[in-house]
């Protein structure tokens, strides 16, 4: 069976001359129900047509046999024919593929365009100039074709050494200098004398300027890069310095710059941007705490002159706060960085860093030991020595109105005035972090007493009484001094330290005992420590 042909599209440029082509598309689909796509591309076998002209002057003054011949034409074709922008017209060549324009007077005469008939897009110009005259015709010159950019004035003046009447075309006057549109312009010149009639053309190329654009205004922040890059022209030049699509740093304020942008033609035109730079903060802050103990709340405040939209803190501790006046807490010691980031209003930002602005210390831990850890009146100095850690300074109140700050102090005591002592030592970290230890230091009498192994009860003045003689640390109020005789009975006792034996036997006989050896035994306890001492000793009686 026949597949199916399916006609999709046509693609041309609807201009079908020689060598064009034209794209037609069909969709085929076999019995089995398959599709394919096929594009076929058709070489339109057309031409465009190749042709001469020439003239023959009118045979005379004012005449209009002069013609122009056109040549190189298909032989018996139809064309459209037309010169001077006049409309065309449709001829037909002769068996040679000639065609001769007739009734032509004095004048000149271009741009001619030929197009076959079937095919009036597949046109061809010729825009050779051919310059009728009328026999005898006064010379005449238009001078030299002139190419100049849009907006320049210019200036056509013929070259007439006869003195003929000049008149020029599309109202241009002689020597008068006018703006021409853009574009390519032919303006003729005619010189009349004695009815004779001559022409000449000048071509007046008109190139425009070309239309420069140098981007729109820039507002950027102050060290920021802009690049500025001129369009629609081939060449850029700018002013202050910018070279065209190189970036560069502009200066703070307003700056117009110009550029120069030049065709291919060599037409300049220019254009202006303006170039706003708006200036970074000037980032200033305070910490109402530079340096303090663990924890430090340290309260910051911006400084930052005009108005801030935004501030980001960052301390060296990796924290981060957004905010311009924040607060923190800072829980471990060490010293930190803080680096402050401001935005301002114009959206421009500044960054600032200030190095070990808060430092924080740790507590020290106070401690010191005493030798020795209790005094006497007898030894009435301490050593004191420092074992506290992570401080720097001391001080030492020593409880009895003395002071130190020597590290390992050593310091006296009065050895009148027993008594429990507050010492107290405060220790300082470097940065004046305090802490501080106390402790008791007593001071003690020392047990000092005497006991006679002698006295002699014979009634003179001297030695009339035995008794223990206690100078410091016993209680007056626990006291007892016993005296036996050599059968062990108790012959005398007293409880009173200030009363002693006389040497009589028993406390209500006046009887003296007879001379020899006798026991005591003395019973008391210390002063401080409320120890019981019991003491045993021998005395002599002599009379």
């Amino acid at each position: 069976a026949n597949p199916t042909v399916t006609f999709i599209s046509e693609t041309s440029d609807n201009n079908v001359c020689n060598g064009e082509e034209l794209t037609r598309v069909y969709e085929i689909e076999d019995d089995c129900g398959n599709t394919t796509t096929v594009t076929h591309t058709i070489i339109i076998d057309s031409y465009t047509p190749i042709f001469a002209v020439a003239g023959t002057d009118p045979t005379t003054c004012g005449g209009t046999d002069g013609f122009i011949t056109v040549t190189g034409l298909n032989p018996n074709e139809s064309y459209e024919i037309s010169y001077n922008g006049n409309p065309a017209q449709t001829v037909v060549t002769d068996a040679n593929g000639d065609y001769v324009i007739t009734g032509l007077g004095a004048g000149s005469y271009t741009n001619f365009t030929v197009a076959p008939s079937s095919c009036t897009l597949c046109e061809a110009t010729d825009g050779t100039v051919i310059n009728l005259v009328d026999p005898n015709a006064p010379p005449v010159d238009a001078g030299p074709d002139q190419t100049v950019c849009e907006g320049t004035q210019v200036t056509v003046t013929a070259d007439n050494p006869n003195g003929a009447n000049i008149s020029w075309d599309n109202g241009v006057t002689d020597g008068t200098p006018f703006t021409p549109a853009v574009g390519t312009t032919n303006y003729t010149v005619t010189a009349e004398l004695n009815n004779c009639v001559s022409t000449d053309i000048v071509t007046v190329n008109v190139n425009p300027i070309p239309n420069v654009s140098a981007g729109n205004d820039v507002v950027i922040c102050e060290d920021d890069q802009v690049t500025l890059s001129g369009s629609g022209a081939d060449s850029y030049v700018w002013d202050n310095g910018v070279t065209n699509g190189v970036s560069f740093v502009p200066p703070v304020g307003t700056t117009v710059y110009t550029v120069t942008g030049t065709s291919a033609d060599g037409c300049v035109n220019t254009d202006d941007v303006s170039v706003t730079v708006n200036p970074n903060p000037t980032v200033s802050f305070e910490a109402d705490a530079t340096v303090g103990c663990v924890p430090l709340t340290v309260n910051f405040s911006n400084l930052t002159p005009g108005n801030s939209t935004e501030c980001i803190y960052t301390f060296s501790d990796g924290t981060q706060i957004v905010g311009c006046d924040p607060t923190y807490t800072f829980t471990s010691p060490g010293c930190y960085d803080v680096t402050v980031q401001v935005t301002n209003d114009n959206g421009c930002v500044s960054t600032t860093t200030i190095q070990d602005y808060i430092c924080v210390d740790a507590y020290p831990i106070a401690d010191f030991t005493i030798d020795p850890d209790e005094l006497t009146n007898l030894n009435n100095t301490a050593q004191f020595t420092n074992s506290s850690s992570g401080a720097s300074t001391y001080e030492w109140q020593f409880g009895d109105g003395g002071t130190s700050t020597v590290t390992n102090p050593e310091h006296t005591y009065p050895s009148t005035e027993d008594g429990d002592y507050e010492v107290q030592l405060i220790a300082y970290s470097e940065l004046g972090c305090p802490d501080t230890v106390t402790a008791i230091l007593p001071l003690r009498e020392e047990l000092i007493f005497y006991v006679p192994n002698t006295f002699t009860p014979d009634g003179d003045t001297y030695n009339q009484t035995f008794k223990p003689v206690f100078t410091s640390g016993f209680d007056p109020q626990n006291y007892s001094l016993l005296i036996f005789n050599r059968w062990g009975e108790v012959i005398f006792e007293s409880n009173n330290a200030e009363v002693g034996w006389d040497g009589t036997y028993g406390a209500e006989s006046e009887e003296l005992v007879k001379d020899g050896t006798y026991v005591w035994k003395i019973i008391f306890k210390t002063k401080y420590k409320d120890e019981r001492v019991v003491k045993v000793g021998h005395v002599n009686v002599l009379k």
